[in-house]
């Protein structure tokens, strides 16, 4: 007998509402640390989800896993997403790449932008070639935003993290 229900083997799906909350306990440790020393509450987190990687130097795509502190925050099952949250207001951002026309020819469907925000419950969605442009245009205080970016000694896997990079 055939069933549609997910294998036994497979992890539980995560309510999309959890991100939500882990943001939200984020930006609220974040703002009590800098209370703490006097930093100014505005800036914003900015992660940059996992890529898809090529098998050696074939065109085969290999299984992909998000990048875990972003799938934390954000719940993004898709590669090549950035996020950020904004600070000053907690409102959280998704940074989708902007798919070429080709794509839907050979990977199905293009979504619209609009279904990731319902998707992923973020305030807002924009392509990864507007970041420069909407942070600019987001930020409240003067000057250039500040980013705070995850890099430090991950102590389990006694690896670095790699912080968020754009052009």
């Amino acid at each position: 007998m055939a069933s549609n229900s997910p294998s036994s083997l497979s992890p539980p799906e995560v309510p999309t509402e959890l991100h939500v909350l882990n943001r939200e306990k984020l930006i609220k440790s974040l703002r009590q640390h800098l209370s703490l020393s006097s930093l100014p509450l505005q800036g914003f987190v900015f992660l940059q989800g996992g890529d898809e990687q090529t098998r050696y130097c074939t065109d085969h795509i290999e299984l992909f896993r998000q990048e875990s502190y972003f799938a934390y925050l954000f719940g993004v099952k898709e590669p090549g997403f950035y996020g950020a949250i904004d600070l000053a207001t907690g409102k959280s951002m998704l940074f989708a790449p902007r798919l070429s026309a080709d794509y839907a020819i050979w990977l199905g469907e293009i979504k619209p932008l609009s279904y990731f925000k319902e998707r992923y419950l973020v305030s807002m969605v924009f392509y990864t070639d507007e970041i420069l442009k909407v942070l600019h245009n987001q930020y409240q205080g003067s000057g250039e935003p500040f980013l705070f970016l995850l890099h430090g000694l991950n102590t389990d896997s006694n690896n670095f993290s790699k912080p968020a990079e754009f052009e």
